[in-house]
């Protein structure tokens, strides 16, 4: 069996969402796939294909973990309580979760995590990941409730990030694909769109952690809460129309709010030179939209097109950028939950 869930790019109101404003995501076919085969031990395995590393985790293990994660005053001091490799952490509190939480059987399980997704670069990679893992481990449990499933995915989110609010859009459009909104008013919705808009995807280079961006706009907001405020209202305004631009198939009425929401993101340094050339470039070869997305500081870019849009590509690659075509894929890893 092979769970895939797929990337995930913001197109309207990211770091607004944090202050309450409405964000807009959208899942793209660019997979991280887990796949799961029986093992030769009493014990869970897993396997990270992209670090070459395997580990193994009994059941008092994994029952120890539940009791501390579930008796966490902060995720810093759970992860530090626990001599286990960063890397496989978030995968071992799901697993743990699902055993000590839901009491599923998790053991003489071989899973084996590999993603196509770059890591670090806005295309929520960890939380692909972790929704696919989640979703490996739970498969067959129908009856349990989507919103249960997402929470567990998130504890991978949460020890990725190290918060506890992490992974709230991310986790939900790679379950569900499509379309999500989240604000902390609305929840997450799942957005109808007819019709499917075309995207490319620009890699710009290396990106700042998102909590350092995150972290600038906090900054910010402690600096000078009315300026900010104004700011963030007007990508909340975006968000607003452009999610009811996207489901009319007004792709340039959305791509122009595309622009605006990353004029206002440059407005709280959370763009970056390359990401600036990358948008501008994607302007002059008649691209519909395009912006940051993510945490910003660098990574990706994501612009809407018409059709195949070669000179652009061209020219973006003649700047060095790396470019891949996209689309707005509706195959989030929920489909697999009840196989």
């Amino acid at each position: 069996m092979i769970v895939e869930a797929p990337a995930v790019v913001k197109l309207l109101g990211e770091h607004a969402v944090v202050y309450g404003r409405l964000a807009l995501a959208a899942a793209i076919d660019i997979y991280a796939n887990v796949s799961i085969t029986e093992a030769n031990v009493d014990a869970l395995e897993i396997y990270l294909e992209d670090f070459g590393k395997t580990y193994r985790f009994e059941k008092p293990v994994l029952e120890d973990m539940h009791n501390a994660y579930a008796g966490r005053k902060d995720i810093s001091a759970y992860i530090s309580s626990l001599k286990q490799d960063t890397r496989v952490l978030p995968y071992a509190t799901i697993a743990s979760r699902v055993l000590g939480g839901f009491g599923i059987d998790v053991r003489r399980k071989r899973l084996r995590i590999k993603s196509r997704i770059p890591m670090q670069s806005g295309l929520a990679s960890s939380a692909a990941c972790s929704t696919a893992f989640a979703v490996a481990l739970l498969r067959g449990n129908a009856g349990l409730q989507e919103d249960k499933a997402i929470d567990i995915a998130r504890d991978g989110e949460r020890i990725s990030h190290m918060n506890e609010g992490a992974g709230r859009i991310d986790v939900s459009t790679a379950f569900y694909g499509g379309c999500v909104s989240y604000s902390s008013a609305t929840g997450i919705r799942r957005e109808g769109i007819d019709k499917m808009p075309r995207l490319i995807v620009i890699d710009t280079g290396p990106k700042k952690s998102t909590a350092e961006t995150v972290g600038h706009v906090a900054e910010l907001y402690k600096a000078d809460k009315e300026r900010i405020s104004l700011i963030l209202d007007k990508i909340d305004a975006c968000s607003r129309k452009g999610i009811d631009a996207i489901g009319r198939g007004d792709f340039k009425g959305f791509g122009g709010l595309m622009y605006e929401d990353q004029e206002l993101l440059k407005g709280l340094g959370v763009s970056s030179e390359k990401l600036d050339t990358a948008v501008r470039i994607s302007r002059d070869f008649g691209a519909f939209g395009a912006k940051l997305s993510g945490g910003g500081g660098g990574g990706a870019a994501v612009a809407l097109i018409e059709d195949e849009s070669k000179e652009l590509v061209k020219a973006l690659e003649e700047e060095g950028f790396k470019v891949t075509d996209a689309r707005i894929t509706a195959d989030g890893a929920r489909r697999y939950l009840a196989v």
